[in-house]
């Protein structure tokens, strides 16, 4: 569903700033969808409940925030669980039921990758299912779990269809927040006054962009805009996100009919509209199947890379709708979709979980209307495109395997004129098809970061307290120093159950 939900108006539509040194076949610029309706993005993604590694805590703990080590979030991910008297969140197990999957595993255990039971234990290296967000065989977004029990709370008043535009500032001596200025239905210009705290939650591309409109940001970003400064503040810097590129299998004896997509779908709703409600409602038919790789040393407990995995059935249309959401062009989409009528295609999504590159977000005018300029610098730091280069030789290790060579399984060639001429398979050529390829896993982080006073870019303290600035706190996944090797809606749970207690101990009557 999370391609359904794409391009909808419940989708912000955001696209990142074109470059020549990636996703060169995006035409229009890779797209970053992010979720505008309650619950944010948790509301049109995955839904893949994943914490990361450890070892991604105690990083951030060794830059100097205290309080954020694995000891210290650890309970507040084990709090939001929903337990027998505790916790909103409902996590599950979903294993799809393809037979695929048990050929992917067997392939990455030929390899010498363990098969396993938890990929948030402390030991996540090798294969395996991914938790989901669900309830009852359907989508548990952080609105349906954490505000939906609560709406009948005193405490709680939730605006619909309301608009922030900035944040509002009482006239003293030194910026202190009092209220957020929003539109309310496209028409009222309106103030909501805080008594005491204003605590910003609106992700990881609208946080800065608010923060930037209110005067909160760098003079030399502020001024041409005519943006009067409240805070001399790095906000919109040290942007991360987990950069990926496809690579397709096909698997000529894997799949013996044509599907039929439009009944198959039929066919499930039936099922799960009049027999079993418990069983997932999704067309996903890898759903889940997660191969965490460390490219350098894989004697190591934490990966540097992540392969997820997306089944195109033979004779369907999956791969154009998939590809054409991505925003691949044409001469790509057609490619893949040719395969797909022969066979099996499996597109195996390639990621880096450890980025060194580093990009902004800007806003273009003082015009909250105005979509903010992403710029992913996706492989400014060349040391991202060898690890991406890595990691897919160790997955091309597949091709070799007896559960891939009994199945027919062969790389699939994608048309890419540029590349056309370089020699197969050789690095300049693995680099030419992840500087076109290169896209978005759809996990913004670090443009609001958290870090101790002598971090110079630091926006927050380790009490998400925006530095001097009185009476404003972010609680978002902008606050994360560096990026965890997962995907960002549990660690952003997290964040925000932290954040929660932060805001009692800090407001004691």
């Amino acid at each position: 569903m999370i391609y359904e939900l794409q391009g909808t108006n419940i989708d912000w539509e955001y696209k990142a700033l074109r470059s020549r040194r990636h996703s060169l076949t995006s035409a229009e610029g890779v797209r970053w969808p992010r979720g505008l309706a309650l619950g944010g993005s948790g509301t049109i993604g995955m839904m893949k409940y994943e914490r990361g590694n450890r070892r991604n805590y105690e990083v951030w703990k060794q830059l100097g925030n205290k309080g954020w080590g694995w000891k210290d979030v650890a309970p507040y991910f084990k709090k939001s669980i929903r337990r027998s008297t505790t916790g909103f969140l409902n996590v599950d197990n979903y294993e799809a039921r393809d037979p695929i999957n048990g050929l992917m595993i067997a392939a990455a255990e030929e390899v010498g990758f363990e098969h396993l039971n938890n990929l948030n234990a402390a030991q996540n290296l090798g294969i395996g299912w991914t938790k989901f967000m669900v309830e009852n065989g359907t989508r548990c977004s952080p609105a349906k779990a954490f505000l939906n029990p609560v709406g009948h709370r005193n405490n709680l008043h939730v605006i619909k269809h309301a608009f922030a535009t900035s944040i509002s500032f009482m006239k003293d001596d030194g910026p202190t927040a009092q209220g957020v200025n929003f539109i309310l239905r496209n028409k009222h210009n309106l103030r909501a006054i805080a008594r005491r705290e204003i605590v910003l939650s609106a992700g990881a591309v609208n946080t800065p962009k608010l923060l930037l409109l209110s005067g909160i940001g760098r003079m030399a970003d502020l001024a041409p805009l005519n943006i009067i400064q409240r805070a001399e503040l790095s906000v919109g810097y040290n942007l991360q996100d987990h950069v990926a590129i496809p690579l397709f299998y096909k698997f000529r004896k894997s799949s013996k009919r044509t599907v039929n997509l439009n009944l198959e779908k039929v066919l499930n709703l039936f099922n799960f509209s009049l027999k079993n409600r418990t069983q997932q409602l999704t067309n996903h038919h890898m759903g889940g199947l997660t191969l965490n790789i460390n490219t350098l040393n894989a004697s190591e407990s934490f990966p540097d890379a992540q392969v997820t995995y997306q089944l195109f059935k033979k004779g369907g249309f999956t791969s154009s709708t998939v590809l054409r959401k991505i925003g691949y062009d044409l001469q790509l989409v057609r490619s893949v979709h040719q395969a797909e009528l022969e066979a099996d295609v499996v597109m195996a999504m390639v990621s880096i979980l450890e980025p060194r590159s580093r990009g902004t977000i800007k806003i273009v005018a003082a015009d909250p209307y105005r979509d903010p300029a992403i710029k992913t610098a996706y492989f400014s730091d060349y040391d991202d495109l060898k690890t991406m280069i890595r990691a897919i030789r160790i997955h091309q290790q597949m091709l070799t395997t007896n559960a891939f060579l009994n199945n027919g399984a062969q790389l699939h060639r994608v048309n890419i004129p540029a590349c056309a001429f370089i020699l197969h398979d050789s690095d300049e050529y693995w680099e030419c098809y992840i500087r076109h390829l290169s896209t978005s896993m759809y996990h913004p982080a670090g443009t609001a970061k958290m870090g101790p006073d002598d971090e110079p870019d630091a926006v927050v303290d380790e009490r998400l307290r925006v530095r001097n600035v009185r009476n404003l706190r972010i609680v978002d996944a902008s606050i994360m120093p560096e990026i965890v090797s997962a995907g960002l809606m549990a660690p952003t749970i997290m964040i925000g159950e932290k954040g929660a207690d932060m805001l009692k101990e800090d407001n004691l009557e």
